[in-house]
């Protein structure tokens, strides 16, 4: 078909070649040429036969350098009729970057020897969309020396090759089973002659494999032809597989008979039928057919059960078993349905009618689900993806065949997938903040309890497109995994220098990532320097697992706050015991005790004691001590009690917005 409409398309750019050869020459050769195009009384042929064909026709004149192109021309290239210039160097734009010199070099041999091959490339249309092209060109006149005009055609084989290279892995596909599988196949065409056989099942007729090609079935294995001729006459007519058909033949030179299982399957192409798949198993012996079986369905990693007519268990393997928990004996001629597939992976009931292994059984067609839940013995959820193909005995569905796996591992890479999709973008939404400015800032009071100056720690919040307030959870893990932790740390340096200048104490927190960068310190003294402010008013807060992280890298920056004349406060003591070593050489100021032994602290005596505990060891070394978390009158009152210096918490004030800011 697509010969024929080739050679239509040929002849019609024949015919049009000589109309154009024949036009005069105006002040527009583009205009005059489309106008040309419009006069020609077979036009609406020549566009009717271009769409069928998916073509589009050009007249390139050497010597201006001019294209006329026709409507559909335009089209290929996914633009309107006339709204772009039709150039060789338009051309070369669109088509695909690996093809993009390929093509311009075959247009510049073009201009130089007025030939053009016939290339294959593809075109990426301004929606985006890639579509392949091939060109037919011609010299206009022969008679031309050189020849000074081309004329061409443009088809579309953007489907072509799509299902060439269906067609090749289907081949390939083919081919492995072929050479490897242990039962005869072969692939018949429409006129019953054999397109592709393996050895396995050439070995029937006595002949190799390449002596059955392009020679019908009859001619091969004419004393069981009359068997089958009605089966491969159903399954062509119909378009439905004929599964499990037992075919006899009479041997020669011995007793008895030879009997094979046959199933055959229509082989479709977009739709239509083009011949019949055929799968032989020799069951002469069924000793070696159980043999057989039973070592494929025991190596298989994948689970595999049949049922029967009515849905009841008849086999399954043993993969089935280890992943359902339940033996063939123990379902062996139960319903199936209510045994394992009886809910969703939500647990919600899940009515056999609504099932599409019911389908299976009551529609005799293959069905196939990558998503579903089947039940184990101890209730627990088996996420499964499955294909279900009916058994089928002449024209009746004698039961079905189920062959499914376990998701889990994919689902649980697919989430993964899903997380890391959402924590890249939160990397773009964070530079946008950056870049925007819409990182504000949060604080909450630190109050003395046995005197001292009070003072605020600064919380980190980040303002959406919307105006939303993100806490800081959603994006500083993202932010320190990707490396721009050090710039939200200077952001936050220099706001809280700011406030210092205006004589606030505040506390800022900084991370890890920038506890260990040597430049820290200095940007830190210049911006002190820069805005007046006194550095006693600045306490940096680290917590004891970013020290931990790089000791020696922490020491440094304690010592260097402790000599710009900052003060620094150990965050979450108490949940780590490895800095205790490191207490008496770090210019620590506060010790910051964790909110997990505040929250609870009149209810738990452990607490009571881990909290005297860390007061005294900051009275030993000279430190001062701030409970976080403090939510309640009782609680602020154990801590006054047990000599805690400082307390903060939503019963002394909630995180606010700092005003002006």
């Amino acid at each position: 078909m697509t010969e024929m409409r080739t050679h239509a398309v040929e002849a019609s750019i024949r015919q049009l070649s000589r109309r154009l050869a024949r036009r005069s020459v105006g002040a527009d050769p583009v205009k005059d040429g489309r106008d040309g195009l419009r006069r020609c009384p077979d036009l609406a042929a020549l566009e009717r036969a271009e769409q069928l064909a998916l073509t589009g026709t050009w007249v390139w004149d050497l010597d201006t350098d001019v294209l006329i192109w026709s409507d559909n021309m335009f089209r290929l290239l996914g633009v309107e009729p006339g709204s772009v210039a039709p150039t060789p160097e338009y051309v070369i734009g669109r088509v695909h970057p690996d093809d993009r010199d390929r093509v311009a070099g075959e247009v510049e041999t073009a201009r130089r020897k007025a030939g053009l091959p016939d290339p294959v490339y593809r075109t990426i249309w301004p929606d985006g969309t890639l579509h392949v092209l091939r060109s037919f060109a011609a010299v206009v006149d022969g008679q031309e020396d050189p020849p000074r005009r081309l004329v061409g055609a443009v088809q579309d084989v953007t489907a072509l090759c799509e299902s060439e290279q269906r067609t090749a892995e289907s081949l390939t596909l083919m081919e492995t089973l072929q050479s490897a599988a242990p039962v005869g196949f072969a692939f018949v065409d429409r006129d019953y002659r054999i397109v592709r056989i393996n050895e396995k099942l050439a070995e029937v007729s006595g002949a190799p494999p390449h002596e059955h090609i392009g020679r019908t079935v009859a001619e091969m294995v004419p004393d069981v032809w009359a068997q089958m001729e009605h089966v491969y006459r159903r399954v062509l007519e119909t378009g439905e597989p004929a599964t499990n058909m037992e075919v006899e033949r009479r041997t020669h030179g011995e007793a008895g008979s030879r009997h094979w299982l046959a199933s055959y399957y229509p082989v479709r192409v977009d739709g239509d039928v083009l011949g019949v798949g055929v799968i032989v198993t020799d069951i002469t012996e069924r000793h070696e057919a159980e043999h057989f079986r039973a070592a494929v369905m025991d190596t298989m990693v994948e689970g595999l059960y049949v049922l029967d007519g009515q849905g009841r268990l008849t086999f399954m393997n043993s993969a089935a078993s280890k992943l359902l928990g339940w033996s063939e004996a123990e379902l062996r001629g139960k319903p199936m349905h209510a045994a394992v597939h009886f809910q969703h992976a939500d647990g919600s009931p899940y009515a056999e009618d609504e099932c599409e292994l019911l389908k299976a059984r009551t529609q005799g067609r293959s069905v196939r689900v990558m998503h579903d839940a089947f039940t184990r013995k101890d209730g627990t959820i088996l996420p499964v993806a499955y294909s279900a193909a009916p058994l089928m005995s002449g024209t009746h569905v004698s039961g079905v065949v189920i062959v499914f796996r376990d998701t889990s591992v994919e689902h649980v890479e697919e989430e993964r997938a899903r997380r890391e999709l959402d924590t890249l973008a939160w990397v773009g939404r964070i530079q946008d903040a950056l870049d925007q400015d819409r990182f504000v800032l949060y604080s909450q009071p630190i109050v003395p309890l046995a005197g001292g100056q009070p003072s605020q720690e600064l919380l980190l919040r980040m303002r959406g497109q919307d105006g939303e307030i993100i806490a800081p959870g959603s994006f500083l893990p993202v932010a320190e995994k990707y490396g721009q932790i050090r710039e939200i740390d200077h952001w936050v340096i220099s706001e809280a220098v700011r406030l210092a200048a205006g004589g606030v104490r505040v506390e800022a927190n900084l991370s890890a990532v920038s506890i260990g960068n040597l430049d820290l310190l200095s940007l830190i003294e210049r911006q002190l320097r820069d805005a007046g402010a006194d550095p006693s008013n600045l306490i940096f807060e680290i917590t004891e697992t970013a020290l931990m992280e790089d000791v020696e890298a922490g020491t440094a920056f304690a010592h260097g706050l402790a000599g710009i004349g900052c003060q620094l406060a150990l965050d979450d003591f108490g949940t780590g015991f490895g800095s205790f070593t490191y207490l008496k050489t770090l210019p620590v100021t506060y010790l910051k005790i964790d909110v997990d032994f505040v929250r609870d602290l009149g209810s738990n005596p452990a607490n009571q004691h881990l909290v005297k505990a860390i007061v005294g060891l900051a009275d030993g070394f000279g430190y001062k001590t701030i409970a976080e978390g403090v939510e309640d009158a009782e609680t602020l009152a154990l801590l006054t009690d047990n000599g805690v210096d400082f307390a903060q918490g939503f019963y002394l004030g909630r995180p606010a917005p700092i005003a002006g800011a």
